[in-house]
Protein backbone atom coordinates (compact mmCIF):
# COMPACT_ATOMS: atom_id res chain seq x y z
CA UNK A 1 0.00 0.00 0.00
CA UNK A 2 2.89 2.02 -0.06
CA UNK A 3 2.51 3.16 -3.68
CA UNK A 4 -0.17 5.61 -2.64
CA UNK A 5 -0.72 8.48 -0.18
CA UNK A 6 -3.07 8.35 2.62
CA UNK A 7 -4.26 11.00 5.15
CA UNK A 8 -1.84 11.53 8.22
CA UNK A 9 -3.88 9.93 11.37
CA UNK A 10 -2.03 8.74 14.64
CA UNK A 11 -4.00 5.79 16.28
CA UNK A 12 -4.42 6.93 20.00
CA UNK A 13 -6.51 3.79 21.11
CA UNK A 14 -6.33 0.00 19.46
CA UNK A 15 -8.78 -2.70 20.61
CA UNK A 16 -9.31 -5.32 17.92
CA UNK A 17 -10.66 -4.11 14.72
CA UNK A 18 -11.78 -0.81 16.43
CA UNK A 19 -9.13 2.02 16.75
CA UNK A 20 -9.86 5.81 17.91
CA UNK A 21 -7.75 7.80 15.60
CA UNK A 22 -6.70 11.41 15.43
CA UNK A 23 -6.47 12.87 12.08
CA UNK A 24 -5.13 16.14 10.76
CA UNK A 25 -6.16 18.69 8.44
CA UNK A 26 -5.89 17.21 4.86
CA UNK A 27 -8.01 18.24 1.24
CA UNK A 28 -10.67 16.36 -0.46
CA UNK A 29 -12.68 16.32 -4.14
CA UNK A 30 -15.83 15.47 -3.37
CA UNK A 31 -18.88 14.62 -6.01
CA UNK A 32 -22.00 15.37 -4.66
CA UNK A 33 -25.03 15.80 -7.14
CA UNK A 34 -28.75 15.82 -6.12
CA UNK A 35 -29.72 14.13 -9.38
CA UNK A 36 -27.03 10.94 -8.87
CA UNK A 37 -28.40 10.58 -4.55
CA UNK A 38 -26.07 7.38 -4.22
CA UNK A 39 -23.03 8.64 -6.28
CA UNK A 40 -23.73 5.66 -8.86
CA UNK A 41 -21.74 8.28 -11.66
CA UNK A 42 -19.11 9.61 -8.48
CA UNK A 43 -15.93 7.36 -8.94
CA UNK A 44 -16.10 8.08 -12.82
CA UNK A 45 -16.82 11.77 -12.51
CA UNK A 46 -13.63 12.25 -9.76
CA UNK A 47 -11.59 9.76 -11.70
CA UNK A 48 -12.06 11.86 -15.35
CA UNK A 49 -11.30 14.72 -12.46
CA UNK A 50 -7.48 13.16 -11.64
CA UNK A 51 -7.67 12.13 -14.93
CA UNK A 52 -6.86 15.93 -16.00
CA UNK A 53 -10.68 16.90 -16.72
CA UNK A 54 -10.02 19.72 -14.48
CA UNK A 55 -9.62 23.43 -15.07
CA UNK A 56 -5.60 23.54 -15.14
CA UNK A 57 -5.48 19.93 -17.15
CA UNK A 58 -3.69 18.79 -14.56
CA UNK A 59 -3.23 14.53 -14.00
CA UNK A 60 -3.31 14.37 -10.60
CA UNK A 61 -2.13 11.19 -8.54
CA UNK A 62 -4.42 8.88 -7.17
CA UNK A 63 -4.84 8.25 -3.14
CA UNK A 64 -6.79 5.90 -0.70
CA UNK A 65 -9.23 5.61 0.77
CA UNK A 66 -11.94 6.89 -1.19
CA UNK A 67 -14.51 7.97 1.00
CA UNK A 68 -18.37 8.11 0.82
CA UNK A 69 -20.00 9.97 3.47
CA UNK A 70 -23.80 8.56 4.74
CA UNK A 71 -25.96 11.50 4.58
CA UNK A 72 -29.90 11.38 5.33
CA UNK A 73 -30.52 12.37 1.52
CA UNK A 74 -27.80 10.02 0.42
CA UNK A 75 -24.10 9.62 -0.45
CA UNK A 76 -21.09 11.52 -1.30
CA UNK A 77 -17.98 10.14 -2.91
CA UNK A 78 -14.45 12.05 -2.32
CA UNK A 79 -11.30 11.76 -3.47
CA UNK A 80 -8.33 12.81 -0.97
CA UNK A 81 -6.56 15.52 -2.69
CA UNK A 82 -2.61 14.54 -2.70
CA UNK A 83 -0.54 16.89 -0.11
CA UNK A 84 1.82 18.22 -3.02
CA UNK A 85 -1.29 19.93 -4.90
CA UNK A 86 -2.25 21.58 -1.34
CA UNK A 87 -1.15 24.80 -2.62
CA UNK A 88 -2.63 24.73 -5.97
CA UNK A 89 -5.78 22.49 -5.89
CA UNK A 90 -6.92 22.18 -9.63
CA UNK A 91 -10.08 23.66 -9.91
CA UNK A 92 -13.13 20.85 -11.14
CA UNK A 93 -14.80 21.41 -14.42
CA UNK A 94 -17.88 19.25 -13.72
CA UNK A 95 -20.21 21.28 -10.97
CA UNK A 96 -21.46 17.96 -9.03
CA UNK A 97 -17.37 18.41 -7.70
CA UNK A 98 -16.26 20.62 -4.91
CA UNK A 99 -12.49 21.17 -3.10
CA UNK A 100 -13.38 21.10 0.80
CA UNK A 101 -11.05 20.96 3.71
CA UNK A 102 -11.28 17.80 6.07
CA UNK A 103 -11.20 19.27 8.93
CA UNK A 104 -8.63 17.84 11.81
CA UNK A 105 -10.21 16.07 14.66
CA UNK A 106 -11.20 12.62 16.18
CA UNK A 107 -12.90 9.16 14.82
CA UNK A 108 -13.72 6.12 15.89
CA UNK A 109 -12.81 3.26 13.16
CA UNK A 110 -13.95 -0.34 12.51
CA UNK A 111 -11.65 -2.06 10.23
CA UNK A 112 -13.11 -5.14 8.12
CA UNK A 113 -12.56 -7.18 4.72
CA UNK A 114 -14.00 -8.61 2.00
CA UNK A 115 -16.63 -7.27 0.18
CA UNK A 116 -18.83 -4.48 1.49
CA UNK A 117 -22.45 -3.71 0.63
CA UNK A 118 -25.63 -2.36 2.42
CA UNK A 119 -26.10 -5.11 4.40
CA UNK A 120 -22.40 -5.32 5.77
CA UNK A 121 -22.22 -1.88 6.09
CA UNK A 122 -24.82 -1.54 8.66
CA UNK A 123 -23.86 -4.39 10.72
CA UNK A 124 -20.50 -2.79 10.95
CA UNK A 125 -21.81 0.71 11.65
CA UNK A 126 -24.02 -1.36 14.64
CA UNK A 127 -21.05 -3.22 16.03
CA UNK A 128 -18.71 0.66 16.25
CA UNK A 129 -21.93 2.12 17.90
CA UNK A 130 -22.20 -0.42 20.60
CA UNK A 131 -17.79 -0.07 21.06
CA UNK A 132 -18.22 3.74 21.33
CA UNK A 133 -21.10 3.24 23.38
CA UNK A 134 -19.23 1.04 26.11
CA UNK A 135 -16.30 3.31 25.93
CA UNK A 136 -17.68 6.76 26.46
CA UNK A 137 -17.53 8.25 23.23
CA UNK A 138 -20.42 9.80 20.88
CA UNK A 139 -21.34 10.49 17.49
CA UNK A 140 -20.52 14.25 16.62
CA UNK A 141 -20.70 13.93 12.19
CA UNK A 142 -22.13 11.21 9.73
CA UNK A 143 -20.69 7.71 9.67
CA UNK A 144 -17.90 7.47 6.67
CA UNK A 145 -16.87 4.43 4.32
CA UNK A 146 -13.22 4.57 3.06
CA UNK A 147 -12.30 2.25 0.52
CA UNK A 148 -8.60 0.95 0.28
CA UNK A 149 -8.41 -1.43 -2.96
CA UNK A 150 -9.56 -1.68 -6.45
CA UNK A 151 -12.33 -3.91 -6.97
CA UNK A 152 -10.28 -6.70 -8.42
CA UNK A 153 -8.10 -7.13 -5.20
CA UNK A 154 -9.77 -10.52 -3.88
CA UNK A 155 -12.21 -9.83 -1.42
CA UNK A 156 -10.35 -11.66 1.65
CA UNK A 157 -7.17 -9.06 1.10
CA UNK A 158 -9.22 -5.84 0.74
CA UNK A 159 -9.04 -3.08 3.80
CA UNK A 160 -12.76 -1.23 4.28
CA UNK A 161 -13.63 1.30 7.19
CA UNK A 162 -16.01 3.00 8.54
CA UNK A 163 -15.45 5.73 10.36
CA UNK A 164 -17.12 8.33 12.44
CA UNK A 165 -16.34 11.69 13.94
CA UNK A 166 -16.42 11.28 17.68
CA UNK A 167 -16.39 13.30 21.20
CA UNK A 168 -15.64 11.64 24.50
CA UNK A 169 -18.68 11.92 27.30
CA UNK A 170 -17.30 14.19 29.85
CA UNK A 171 -14.37 16.13 27.50
CA UNK A 172 -15.79 18.63 25.68
CA UNK A 173 -19.17 18.82 23.05
CA UNK A 174 -20.79 18.94 19.82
Amino acid sequence: MGLYETPDYTVSYKENEFEIREYSDFYIVEYQNERDQFSDNGFGTLFKYISQDNQENQKIKMTIPVFEEIRAEGQSMAFVVPSANWNNIPRPNDPSLKIKKFEKGIFAVIRYSGTSGEMKERKMMGHLEIWMAANGYRKSSNFMLAFYNPPFMPPMFRRNEIMVRVTKDGIGGD
